[in-house]
């Protein structure tokens, strides 16, 4: 059976439908591509009560979970601050964070506003991430069952960590065996009548089927398991 992953997006803007979460798409495709089930996707506003009880929740059911948002240097940034509530962490200076924060800056010929010491607060005993295209570095650390990657919410800052930071680290974590999705496009025909014609044939349990309907098509898609006999 597949490790499972949730993927967490954290802020007010996501929330409202001010800001479209593209990174949790993102995530899931490349989550479902090393061989993860991914199982949900959250996303939670600037409220450190709802964020904390979600971390609490996660680390009961998931595997792995990857988070963004929430680690820039103003008031509404809150995902250092829950992680440490939740899990009953204190949160400790990191001086290497704050080198960093400080250099980005400097590199840039800019004055270091305080406000941005508080994106050197991190977990005790969490891993940091270091984040060379921007001031919020992420961290990761085990909680309960699952293993939690934290990651900046600006889509180039989390990709990069993401496919730098965050992939080595997965292939050694877990026994990833990724499947085969086999898509079939279909012209002409509705969802409900591709459905009709799909219920005579005996799918598998360990398959899953979906449909993806769009203006011209419709995408039915199978997912083997990486250990599906070939016929």
């Amino acid at each position: 059976m597949n490790p499972t992953l949730e993927i967490f997006s954290q802020g007010e803007e996501i929330v409202t439908g001010q800001t479209v979460d593209t990174n949790a798409a993102w995530l899931s495709q490349k989550a479902v591509a090393c061989g993860f089930t991914v199982t949900r996707h959250t996303a939670v506003g600037d409220k450190l009560d709802d964020l904390i009880v979600l971390l609490q929740d996660i680390s009961q059911r998931a595997d792995c979970c990857i988070c963004t948002g929430g680690l820039g240097p103003t008031s509404d940034d809150l995902t250092a601050e829950a992680v440490a509530y939740a899990f009953n962490i204190p949160l400790e200076f990191d001086e290497i964070a704050f080198e960093q924060i400080s250099r980005f800056f400097a590199q840039r010929n800019r004055a270091m506003p305080e406000s941005n010491r508080k994106q050197a607060m991190l977990p005790q005993g969490a891993e940091r991430i270091d984040n060379e295209w921007g001031t919020a570095p992420g961290f990761s650390l085990t909680y309960g069952r699952c293993w939690f990657a934290f990651l900046p919410g600006v889509p180039l800052e989390m990709k990069h960590l993401f496919h730098d930071r965050i992939l080595p680290k997965l292939s050694t974590r877990f026994l990833l065996q990724p499947g085969q999705l086999i898509t079939i496009k279909t012209l002409g025909l509705g969802e409900s009548a591709i459905q009709e014609r799909i219920n005579s044939i005996e799918i598998p349990a360990q398959v899953q089927l979906g449909f993806r309907a769009g203006a011209d098509d419709v995408q039915t898609k199978l997912l083997f398991p990486f250990d599906y006999p070939e016929t």
